[in-house]
């Protein structure tokens, strides 16, 4: 049977340039807010109102069943959500006509960002005002109540539904997600494609991606169903960070490197000559404690009454020199304990340096048109292809 070889040939990689992936969003035009970092935005208090409403609607009914159990049914109306498709499709048309007035497309980029944080995080805290409503039910029917079995069980299934909360911001996050990709393509996308051309689709694609309700960003269930999901826990061996290092050493195997800038090799420099310096002087005091207890030794040794008529050496001699032997090795020591700060902050320099080198080389990692490029590099990306 053959051996394997390679996917990957050194000299097959050697003529092939890495596209690194990067995400900057232009706002350079638009202006900075009152604390010269964010930018502001204001939403009006009716569609925040609205969006609020409509989002405890859409929660209730994705928790009815558990938040009802052991509490008096209430009237509730589900979530309306053509209003609500409807007034999201006026609002992006108006943020479109605004940047249109202004010619800025960043202004429509800027309300779209702006309006995805609030309702990824509106929804969160619909939910928290969910968990709320049950416990407020319970304290307003008294200390009795609150005491009885009644009340235990509501609490119980309370705790369910607070464990449950990813699962539940999970549905009511992709039904939002479901109706803003809805309303860009009917209507928002076209518009926009005839006011400011494709320049900034790019942008807008990242702004559909589902990843933005999930709870934290996080939810295994959807990583399953649409990624692939690596471990969580530190002791597993297919986690992001393991996996990431593991094909950081393979673009290295297939000859795709990072430079390294001048401040990265002369802190190399400066952490090898520390560590030699350190090297040195350990040596150093080694050989002089090794002097030292020979010096004692001979002391000793002298001090007796048949070695000071037999032995020619001089005891005073003897001293003396021990004496400047322990000078020279507490001289040694202080030089080896201020070292110490300068090796650390050295090692620490070296570091930053290293993981912005892995950073980097990570980012090769994170182009998908770097995998076609690698596997395929006859074939290309299909931008470089010829007319």
């Amino acid at each position: 049977m053959p051996s394997e070889q390679s996917i990957l040939r050194l000299s097959e990689t050697q003529g092939i340039e890495l596209k690194s992936y990067s995400v900057s969003l232009p706002m350079g035009t638009v202006a900075i807010g009152v604390d010269n970092i964010h930018h502001d935005v204001f939403l009006s208090p009716k569609f925040v109102q609205a969006a609020r409403d409509y989002l405890l609607d859409l929660i209730r009914q994705h928790t009815s069943t558990a938040h009802s159990l052991g509490m008096e049914p209430r009237p509730t109306r589900g979530p309306d959500s053509v209003a609500f498709r409807k007034l999201l499709s006026e609002l992006l048309q108006s943020a479109l006509t605004q940047a249109k007035y202004h010619k800025n497309i960043e202004i429509d980029l800027l309300f779209r960002l702006s309006l995805l944080k609030f309702l990824a995080s509106e929804i969160g805290n619909q939910f928290a005002n969910i968990i709320l409503e049950g416990k407020e039910w319970i304290r307003q029917r008294g200390e009795h109540f609150e005491r009885s079995q009644q009340a235990h069980v509501i609490k119980a299934r309370l705790s369910e539904l607070q464990a449950s909360r990813r699962k539940v911001v999970r549905r009511a996050g992709q039904q939002v997600a479901q109706i803003l990709a809805e309303v860009e393509e009917n209507s928002i996308a076209k518009t926009r494609r005839a006011l400011f051309g494709e320049d900034f689709a790019p942008y807008y694609e990242l702004c559909k991606n589902r990843l933005i309700f999930l709870d934290g960003g996080k939810d295994d269930l959807f990583f399953l169903e649409n990624y692939v999901l690596l471990g969580n826990y530190g002791r597993d061996p297919d986690r992001f960070e393991a996996m990431d290092a593991l094909f950081q050493e393979f673009l290295r195997e297939a000859g795709i490197t990072v430079s390294d800038d001048p401040a990265h090799k002369e802190a190399v420099a400066t952490h090898t000559a520390l560590l030699g310096r350190v090297q040195a002087t350990r040596n150093e005091i080694t050989n002089l404690e090794e002097q030292r207890e020979a010096t004692r030794k001979r002391l000793d040794r002298g001090e007796s009454f048949f070695n000071k008529l037999l032995s020619s050496e001089d005891p005073a001699d003897l001293k003396a020199s021990l004496h400047d032997l322990e000078g020279r090795l507490k001289h040694q020591e202080l030089k080896l304990e201020e070292l110490g700060p300068q090796v650390e902050d050295a090692r620490q320099k070296l570091d930053f340096f290293r993981k912005g080198k892995a950073s980097r080389l990570g980012e090769y990692l994170d182009e998908p048109e770097n995998a076609q490029r690698l596997f395929d590099p006859k074939g290309g990306p299909e931008e470089s292809a010829p007319l």
